[in-house]
Formats: structure tokens, sequence, C-alpha cells
């Protein structure tokens, strides 16, 4: 499903002498929401063990297993990839003066891999995160919705830009009893805003005790921004 929707835009109006032209500057801004075809999946699989050894072979065996339970979805090699990994020393804590303070003393090793998995059915997000969770992952940190070809959606943002534009020009000009020529400038600024949905604790427990998980639909949303400096000449026929 797309929407297409206009905002309202601030006006800058210029009625000037520019380099021998009359002029009239509009500003225009068009936004493009479409469904996005392609989500991101980044997830964390952490444990934690008394030495550095325990705490890496209780992630091996972690890792292995969320990693079986997406065979079945038939996912290929190459969606899933391993973004990040580490492993460090959880260190004691105690009260002192009222404060809880860490102490020298090491308490536990922790092991963390963070995993991205790239989707190309969207419908597909909610079983992933559904079984991942349910295998040992830790937390499904966010979920990234993206488009795999932009272009299209930026041309159409531009579109309505320009047609915001225009349409404040040509209101601004028979106002003013002008005529509206070519446009002389055209300034763009193009925005991409893809809407990340992160999963908090609650929604992981959710997921671990329902038969199916659905998280958060996202869109994605393109906004073009222009200013355009349009010539006018005087309308002879409204004197």
């Amino acid at each position: 499903m797309k929407k297409i929707f206009f905002l309202a835009a601030l006006l800058t109006l210029l009625w000037a002498e520019t380099a021998g032209r009359n002029v009239i500057t509009t500003y225009g801004e068009g936004v493009y929401e479409v469904m996005p075809d392609t989500v991101i999946v980044n997830l964390s699989v952490q444990r934690d063990g008394l030495t550095a050894e325990d705490a890496q072979d209780a992630l091996r065996k972690a890792l292995a297993n969320v990693l079986s339970s997406l065979k079945p979805l038939d996912l290929l090699s190459e969606q899933i990839r391993t973004d990040g990994y580490s492993l460090y020393p959880v260190y004691k804590q105690q009260k002192i003066d009222g404060y809880v303070r860490e102490t020298e003393n090491i308490e536990k090793y922790r092991a963390y891999i963070r995993l991205s998995i790239d989707l190309h059915q969207v419908p597909q997000m909610g079983k992933v995160v559904d079984t991942v969770v349910k295998n040992g992952a830790n937390r499904v940190e966010n979920i990234d919705y993206r488009l795999a070809d932009t272009t299209a959606a930026k041309q159409e943002a531009l579109r309505l830009a320009m047609e915001n534009a225009q349409s404040k020009a040509a209101f601004i000009a028979d106002s003013f009893k002008v005529i509206l020529l070519r446009p002389v400038t055209i300034e763009e600024q193009t925005a991409y805003s893809p809407r990340a949905a992160g999963i908090n604790s609650y929604a992981l427990k959710t997921a671990a005790q329902d038969t199916a998980f659905n998280p958060p639909e996202g869109k994605l949303s393109f906004t073009s921004r222009v200013n355009v400096v349009y010539e006018i000449e005087p309308d002879k026929t409204a004197e």
C-alpha cells in the first residue's frame, strides 16, 4: 500500500531584480511513502561462563542452535552474516558508601555475537524473529526496513516537490497579476528515512510464549525539497 501526501511547506516569496530578471522564489516539498521489500533483522546471542573458554564454548553451542533453527526457513548462507563479536570479563559488584561499585575481582566472562539476517520477503520477518528468539537469541536489537531500488521512490518524491513549488508559484503570480515563465534555478535536497523497529524485552517474552510473533510494521519515507526560482513578466492584459 502506498500513500502519497503533501506536507505544508514554508513559503518564501522573493520579488526582486536578479541579473536583469524579475523572479519569484518558492519552496516545495514532496513526501512519498512506500512499503519496504527488504528487511534486515539484527539479533544478538550472549552467554556467560566462569572462564573465558567456558563462555566461548557456551556461545558456540547457542549460536549453532540458532543457526540450525533457521535452516527450515530456506535462507541462503549469504543472507546471514556476523556483524560483531566480543569477549570480556564481568567484575563483581559490591555496595560501598551507599553506591554499587565494581571490584577488581572477576565474577565471570561474557561472550557476545551479533548477527544480521537479510530478508527479501517481508512477510517472512515474523517467522524469523519468532524462530531465533525461541532457539537461543537473547535479543532482537532492531528491524531495519529497506527498499532494494530507491530510484523510483526518490523520483516520485521529487516530482511531488516540484508540483508543490509550481502550484505555489502559480498562485503567487496570479495574485500579483504577473505571468509565470520558466524556472531559472532549481536546488534540490532529498532525504531518505528508513524506520527501524526496536524489540524490547517484553516483546521477546511475548515471542517466546506465542505461536507467532508479529513485529511492528515499518514504512519508508522519501522526502524531496526544492527551492525554485521562476522568471516572471508583467501581465499586460491585466493592466
